[in-house]
């Protein structure tokens, strides 16, 4: 047995491990509630068989609760702003759903047992167990990261001295580091919640003329999916080039219908699966319109993002869309993914030729690169944070939804407030997560400890299903990472992700004006004892043995 971890908790895990490879081989896109319900009832009786209590409700899908708050209207902060991205005339909405039109359930557990089994599966290889190839564990990971990150010519500043950001060597060392090059010459413009990314997005797909390629991690069947697959079969139709790239295990429990419906018209789909690595997710949130507007974020395509649903939750999120070379730039990542994987899967799909700059761009002052992290292998995107985070002298500002941060992380962190530098975090709070997140909720509050204990200025996100999903972070008004990538071991084990590292000092300021506005309705932790609750089940199993880098020292 592995020191340090309860025995109990291995041999549940092992039988749950069981239990879920039986529910992959019997649930398929028709499973039903009594299935469901005998699954479950199996995980509990195994639970009570071990003597563990379980008092934490499993991940299972939980209607809105009818208290939904609307949030405050945003307003861009006036002096030093530019002006924002010219967008195509916004057409009139679709109509909602017919009434007579058929949808299951939005979400499905199916989905979620995947995710846990292959969990579970990485988790075991690491302890040596052979049923499966060992992932890289977070230590090494963080070794890995800090290794680049350290090899620097500018040592970390204290408060009040010039950002690094100011440096053009360090930014120069910043390219590097991450292997991604500024590109000149963007312009870009926020797009704070649901109803303005999708107004937004909804116009671009209606405009478009000549190509929409589009990366997501799932449609959804709801109204929003609906809605969205509707105007690309009209565009099709029109003669519009449209690709899509989503997960394939997600599409079992959401958007079987409408994605269905979107092959059945002839778009071509590829249901992205890594043939290396069994518990890949494809994470990946962007959109590009025409060569010409490329949009990059946190929101899939449905309701809880968009907010088309007037009775369902409507989760607080952020997208940025930009025109520029950086446009140009995504074409010809989502090409390489494209063409790799019509070849690998041998697609009765046309290859993407990487396009070419034609100039048609709404040009402007931003400089902007692009990662996409696929991991285990490489971390770009975490360079990127850690890079910035060493990088800054004043104040940094993170917004992440589910933020378990991995030994690399905390201590950059610490680093930083020891420099005093100033250091702002919202995230969930228990109320406030969705149910597919909850068995992380006590994870992710440990490796808030040593964050409050060294001064840094912790806030939770209230009201029951009013949930956080954005993922940004700011540093000294001068620079953004902002995308897919949640600050969680996930990005770095098994979700490919896709993040803008953006130099741009009045986009900053904008983002940083949101930022302030999000924890001005959050709850601020004033000390460790706030953060501790006793955990479920399940939160007790992933806090204790999936995220085992919070070891009882960094608690």
């Amino acid at each position: 047995m592995v020191k340090g971890v309860n025995p109990k908790v291995v041999l549940f895990l092992m039988i749950l491990s069981q239990q879920l490879a039986q529910a992959q081989s019997v649930y398929n896109a028709a499973a039903d509630e009594t299935k469901l319900k005998d699954y479950q009832g199996r995980i509990i009786r195994t639970a009570e068989a071990l003597g563990v209590r379980l008092s934490e409700d499993l991940p299972v899908y939980a209607g809105p609760d009818g208290q939904d708050r609307p949030a405050p209207a945003f307003t861009a902060p006036q002096s030093g702003s530019r002006a924002a991205l010219p967008m195509p005339a916004l057409s009139a909405s679709s109509p909602l759903v017919p009434s007579d039109m058929p949808l299951p359930e939005p979400i499905s557990n199916f989905g979620n047992a995947v995710v846990i089994w292959h969990s579970i599966l990485a988790q075991l290889g690491d302890l040596g167990l052979p049923l499966t190839g060992s992932a890289p564990s977070f230590d090494e990971i963080s070794k890995r990261v800090n290794d680049i990150v350290k090899k620097t010519s500018f040592k970390a500043r204290n408060q009040g001295q010039p950002s690094l950001f100011t440096e053009p060597g360090f930014v120069k060392e910043f390219e590097s580091a991450t292997g991604a090059l500024f590109v000149d010459g963007n312009s870009t413009r926020l797009l704070i919640d649901g109803e303005e990314a999708f107004a937004v997005k909804d116009s671009l797909i209606k405009n478009a003329r000549k190509s929409l390629l589009i990366s997501t991690w799932a449609f959804y069947d709801d109204i929003t999916g609906y809605q969205t697959a509707q105007m690309l079969i009209e565009k099709k139709k029109q003669g519009v080039d449209i690709k899509i790239i989503l997960d394939n295990k997600i599409v079992y429990s959401h958007g079987r219908r409408v994605v269905k419906m979107m092959k059945d018209a002839g778009i071509e789909i590829i249901r992205y699966e890594d043939s290396e690595r069994g518990g890949d997710y494809w994470h990946v949130k962007m959109m590009i319109a025409d060569d010409k507007y490329a949009i990059v974020g946190g929101m899939n395509f449905g309701d809880p993002y968009s907010h088309k649903d007037p009775n369902f939750f409507k989760w607080r999120d952020t997208d940025i869309i930009y025109s520029g070379p950086a446009a140009l730039e995504s074409r010809r990542i989502f090409a390489r993914v494209w063409n790799s994987k019509v070849k690998e899967m041998n697609l009765p799909f046309k290859t993407l030729d990487p396009g070419s700059d034609n100039g048609d761009f709404e040009a402007g002052s931003a400089r902007i690169s692009i990662m996409l992290q696929d991991p285990p292998k490489t971390s770009p995107i975490l360079v990127s944070i850690i890079k910035a985070m060493y990088g800054a002298s004043r104040v940094i500002n993170i917004e992440n939804a589910y933020m378990v941060a991995i030994p690399v992380v905390t201590q950059a962190v610490l680093d930083a407030r020891a420099r005093g530098v100033e250091v702002n975090i919202l995230t969930n709070s228990k109320e406030s997560i969705d149910a597919e997140g909850r068995p992380i909720i006590d994870a992710m509050a440990k490796c808030l400890f040593p964050f409050v204990r060294a001064g840094a200025n912790v806030y939770l996100k209230q009201g029951k299903g009013d949930t956080l999903h954005s993922k940004f972070m700011t540093v000294d008004g001068l620079y953004t990472s902002i995308g897919s990538y949640n600050i969680h071991p996930r990005g770095e084990r098994s979700d490919t992700e896709l993040n803008l590292s953006i130099l741009d000092k009045s986009e900053t300021e904008q983002l940083d004006a949101v930022f302030m506005r999000d924890i001005s309705i959050a709850r601020k932790i004033n000390s460790v004892e706030e953060l501790k609750e006793n955990p479920g089940l399940v939160s007790q199993i992933m806090s204790r043995f999936f995220y085992s880098q919070l070891s009882p020292g960094k608690q």
